[in-house]
């Protein structure tokens, strides 16, 4: 319902009932977050202080010839475009006084350093599809691990506390990749502020503080590192929504494998979280490995979250999720909320990315265009019709039969087993390749900071081995306890835990 002006108003106790339009930001899509009272009180702008907001610009067109690098940094405070194949970061970028940074389809953008992105007052709109994403990447993403150093890594984009009036920031066909927000090296500098201040050591790529809107539409989020939500932080009464996006491979050292939210309300949209880990050694710090919130209420439609790693005693993929918050998602030992599920999605080797569904894949058809379809696109996170069947089906993929053009070329992803397992001194790694392609295997401690290379070359279809013998690459004997040995192809990864004794 929306308010109406009440003339008893003032009469309530504490006078704490306004009885004002509280300017609700888009509630026939959803979206019922007030801009005059965004937090947990209130407060009355006059018209005339609220800024006519800007309608976003139309999506640059990639030029047939555009400049084949730009290097950038500082503060951004005039409408900016980023434009060229490559632009290189050389230190933090701040976009502020209600400037617009525009990024074109197909733009690589690469931090030369441990540098990030922070949206105060304005807008962040990156325009890439499928065809064009825009890619967001370390310069050197060959020194990348996932320790606590900043390394082969960035400092992420964070969205802190941007005014209600500014433009709407969006990140359409993205994929960011490499990132980490290390504990104690965050962007906020603590000055005072309407609104809130960042988890410190949360969320590895993305970050939204406050009220900040953004849409994260058709991305990609991979390979990112922190303490607390390996991808992506929500704090302090942020509300974005995320939809056909997938979560992968992320690494979180305290809690949330993936997604960390803090007095927050995220809304999941057809996303696909799997693969992510937490390497917490401590089995009793309770957390999950894929989506951990603290007083939030995010909500579910049509996701798949599945797989995700913690060494917390009870698997949790997310943390106390809520049934009337979960609708027609496949939740991995979960499976509750209308139209849920517990089921193995039934993964294919990866013809577009991790994820991809396969044809016995129960998450076909399951998800709800209606309950959707306030937020959906059109397409999926692949660019293929989003309901290519009866129903529209979970996760960010539609299920598309393999054709011999795509049928990939690595295989689905090996049972990996490690025998003797405790290891005493050494343990062999087992596994069988359905197709010839390239293999990386190595060891971590749990702490995600690399411990030994074993393997990283071509290899053939069928049974291989690789023996650890307990030592670093260096040649000493590693110390007693658990490690991970961690295997991964061209579209997949599989891990096995080794405990090493004495």
């Amino acid at each position: 319902m929306i308010p109406t002006p009440w003339d008893d108003a003032g009469s309530a106790p504490h006078n704490n009932i306004l009885g004002l339009d509280p300017g609700l930001r888009d509630p026939e899509h959803g979206d019922f977050r007030p801009q005059y009272a965004p937090l947990y009180g209130s407060r009355i702008v006059p018209a005339a202080a609220i800024a006519p907001t800007r309608a976003p610009a139309a999506p640059p067109s990639p030029p047939s010839a555009r400049d084949a690098a730009l290097t950038v940094g500082g503060d951004i405070v005039a409408d900016t475009t980023w434009d060229a194949a490559s632009i290189l970061v050389t230190s933090d970028v701040t976009v502020r006084d209600g400037a617009v940074l525009t990024v074109a389809p197909g733009v690589t953008v690469r931090f030369a350093g441990y540098f990030g992105l922070v949206v105060r007052d304005g807008a962040l709109q990156a325009h890439g599809t499928p065809a064009s994403p825009v890619v967001w990447t370390a310069a050197d993403p060959g020194a990348f691990d996932a320790g606590q150093d900043t390394v082969g890594c960035w400092n992420g984009i964070t969205f802190l506390n941007v005014p209600a009036a500014s433009p709407p920031s969006f990140l359409r066909g993205c994929v960011l990749e490499y990132a980490k927000a290390v504990p104690g090296l965050d962007l906020d500098d603590d000055a005072p502020r309407t609104g809130g201040r960042g988890f410190d050591g949360a969320g590895g790529a993305l970050r939204v503080v406050g009220h900040s809107r953004l849409e994260v539409s058709g991305c990609i989020l991979r390979h990112n590192c922190a303490d607390r939500g390996g991808a992506l932080a929500v704090h302090y009464g942020a509300a974005p929504l995320v939809v056909n996006t997938l979560l992968h491979d992320n690494t979180a050292w305290s809690r949330a494998g993936a997604v960390f939210a803090g007095l927050g309300f995220p809304r999941f949209v057809h996303d696909t979280v799997i693969d992510n880990r937490v390497v917490n050694p401590e089995i009793f710090d309770r957390t999950a490995g894929g989506i951990d919130h603290y007083h939030s209420r995010p909500r579910y439609v049509g996701c798949v979250v599945w797989g995700n790693e913690t060494n917390h005693h009870d698997l949790y993929q997310i943390l106390e999720p809520r049934a009337f918050h979960v609708l027609f998602s496949d939740v991995q030992d979960y499976g509750e909320g209308l139209g849920g599920l517990d089921l193995d999605p039934q993964f294919r080797p990866a013809i577009h990315g991790p994820g991809d569904l396969g044809a016995a894949s129960p998450c076909r058809d399951a998800g709800d265009l209606a309950a959707a379809s306030p937020w959906l696109p059109a397409t999926d996170l692949a660019g293929r019709d989003r309901v290519g069947g009866v129903q529209v089906d979970m996760g960010c993929y539609e299920f598309v039969a393999a054709t011999a053009v795509d049928e990939p070329a690595t295989g689905r992803a090996p049972l990996l087993a490690a025998l003797p397992n405790p290891a005493n001194p050494a343990t062999t790694l087992n596994w069988r390749l359905d197709r010839p392609g390239r293999v990386r295997l190595t060891v971590h401690d749990l702490g995600g900071r690399l411990v030994r290379v074993l393997l990283d070359g071509e290899l053939d279809a069928g049974p291989h081995t690789a023996r650890w013998d307990g030592c670093d690459d260096g040649g000493r004997r590693a110390a007693a306890g658990s490690y991970l040995a961690r295997m991964t192809g061209a579209s997949w990864t599989k891990s096995v835990k080794i405990l090493l004794v004495p």
